[in-house]
């Protein structure tokens, strides 16, 4: 019986370890792609004008500024 614990241990660990290595390359390449932005800065202006703001280009790379409602 105890010939059979040794030949098991070492398949286990190596499964771990194969298992171990697959997870961590997984998580690497996931986290290395380049994710592109959602809508281009043209868009985000047309959208902000139709809805009634003001496009700020150079704050934030693009901001679309409203005014609050006030009692005027």
């Amino acid at each position: 019986m105890t010939r059979q614990l040794v030949r098991v241990m070492p398949t286990m660990a190596w499964s771990r370890v194969v298992l171990l290595g697959l997870a961590v390359t997984i998580l690497a390449g996931c986290g290395s792609t380049a994710i592109p932005p959602l809508y281009t800065p043209e868009e985000l202006r047309a959208t902000c004008e139709r809805r009634g703001g003001w496009w700020r280009p150079n704050v934030l790379d693009g901001y679309c500024e409203y005014q609050a409602p006030g009692f005027l």
